[in-house]
């Protein structure tokens, strides 16, 4: 597997040939900027999952480790599991359970009951709120498809992740390959080093001027 190989939003490949889904997002240990897992976005169709159920709303996210991966190039990623093995083996990254609002006062309706139904999730049986947990250990970030990239000072963005390049014996991340521009765009190698931290999926830099204009151009 070529160090550069790994785009959000390439298609998920089983051994026996399924499109399992597409890459939603890296998870990386915060501390060592080591990649630990990949997450599949399965979709709707893929999912298993009844509309009824709230499929139209709820993640339908899937989370592996690093070590499945089998090979990648720019489009597809391929595992070394099976379609039956994935379903069975990989978890939900994201857990989601639905919590009754707890009636204050029971009874005959009253105001109490018209909050409840307010602060619902729309489109739901309520009265009830989604309840969601993150499949990741609490040292872990996780990084997404267009994760924006902030420079510290001044603060402004100053691009989009589109990649990661790692290496592939330390499984550490050495640089994010990040989207530049708005009408007309290219694709710039950040080395890690500039990387302060990642939290809520936005990725802070520290750097100056004449190193961001240096980063080399992505020629993958």
């Amino acid at each position: 597997m070529k160090l550069e190989d790994l785009h959000l939003a390439a298609s998920v490949v089983s051994t026996d040939g399924h499109k399992l889904g597409t890459l939603s997002r890296f998870v990386i240990n915060k501390d060592t900027f080591k990649l630990t897992h990949i997450v599949v976005d399965t979709g709707i169709l893929r999912s298993g999952e009844p509309l009824w159920k709230g499929g139209w709303g709820l993640s339908h996210d899937r989370v592996v480790p690093l070590g499945v991966l089998r090979d990648a190039d720019s489009d597809k990623i391929h595992l070394t599991m099976t379609a039956d093995e994935f379903k069975d083996l990989s978890v939900d990254y994201i857990q989601e359970s639905f919590e009754e609002i707890v009636d204050e006062n029971p009874g005959w309706p009253d105001a109490s009951d018209v909050r409840r139904l307010l602060s619902s999730m729309p489109g739901e049986p309520g009265p009830y709120l989604l309840h969601e947990v993150r499949a990741i250990d609490p040292g872990d970030v996780e990084i997404t498809k267009d994760s924006p990239v902030w420079r510290l000072n001044p603060h402004k963005k100053i691009g989009e992740v589109d990649s990661v390049i790692y290496d592939g014996d330390t499984k550490k991340v050495t640089d994010l390959v990040i989207r530049r521009g708005h009408v007309f765009t290219k694709d710039v190698v950040l080395p890690i080093r500039f990387v302060v931290e990642i939290v809520a999926d936005i990725v802070r830099v520290d750097i100056d001027d004449d190193a961001l204009k240096g980063l080399a151009e992505f020629a993958g």
